[in-house]
């Protein structure tokens, strides 16, 4: 399905019954990488996938695109499929968000699961995501071949070399522009101070072979929460729902549970 939000043409699914449920996908990715896990979410949730702009079947148009576009896309979406509140969960980018999106319209915001994702950006950081859209924007997505591998553990890359192949393709098969604005729009972000003012209930799931996003960012978010609880994953990397599918779906599906009981 396809909605026009804030002049831009968005693609999204919903399927399911129950609590609504918001996915949002990460840098380079579509809504189609929650496929594994959205059959067993959707039995017990009405879940609304979404391709952010830039990025799968949405519209890409030319940056800058930022935390606060992104969140007020969403706001648009969510209030055009008649969701009234909603758990929201994003990944990586998508956490960043997901964030965003709790601190902007807390009036939506049932709860938040916040996977392999961080709250600010240190200065070494931002040279990284500025080199990289600048990269992917002279020399195509060439500069990003080293991405698909830093996802995963070395155990899962080792035992899923073809994934891993199949997630250099995907990435690859970006829009380089739409790219390099998302990357600088995670670029330079710092709301930890904000994070006390989310009176939503928080999962922080993080995987602690985890290399883009560190731990440390996990337990900063953690002990700012008021309401949160942080699992860390032993053996598992930066794609968490791809690495440990049943402990990502019934660790979601438990606390949610415990939300709406």
């Amino acid at each position: 399905m396809v909605i026009t939000v804030n002049d831009v043409r968005l693609h999204y699914e919903q399927e399911g019954q129950g609590t609504d449920l918001i996915l949002i996908h990460g840098l380079g990715m579509s809504l189609r990488d929650w496929d594994g896990c959205t059959p067993d979410l959707a039995k017990h949730h009405r879940v609304l996938r979404v391709d952010v702009r830039g990025f799968g079947e949405s519209d890409k148009p030319p940056g800058p695109y930022s935390p606060q576009l992104f969140a007020g896309d969403l706001a648009g979406l969510v209030r055009a499929c008649q969701v009234t509140r909603a758990h929201v969960a994003g990944i990586s980018m998508g956490g960043v968000i997901a964030q965003r999106f709790a601190l902007d319209f807390p009036e939506l915001v049932r709860s938040l699961t916040l996977i392999s994702t961080s709250s600010e950006v240190s200065a070494q950081a931002r040279t990284a995501w500025e080199e990289l859209a600048a990269g992917v924007e002279q020399r195509g997505f060439a500069a990003a071949a080293g991405m698909a591998d830093r996802l995963h553990a070395a155990n899962f890359t080792k035992a899923h070399p073809k994934r891993v192949q199949n997630r250099q393709r995907l990435t690859a098969a970006n829009d380089p522009r739409a790219f390099a604005a998302a990357a600088r729009a995670v670029s330079a972000f710092n709301w930890t101070a904000d994070l006390k003012g989310i009176q939503a209930p928080a999962l922080i799931l993080q995987g602690l072979e985890d290399v883009l996003t560190p731990p440390g960012g996990a337990v900063k978010m953690n002990r700012l929460l008021p309401h949160s609880r942080l699992l860390m994953i032993p053996d598992c990397g930066h794609f968490v729902p791809d690495e440990k599918p049943e402990v990502f779906t019934h660790t979601l599906l438990a606390f949610l549970a415990g939300i709406d009981f």
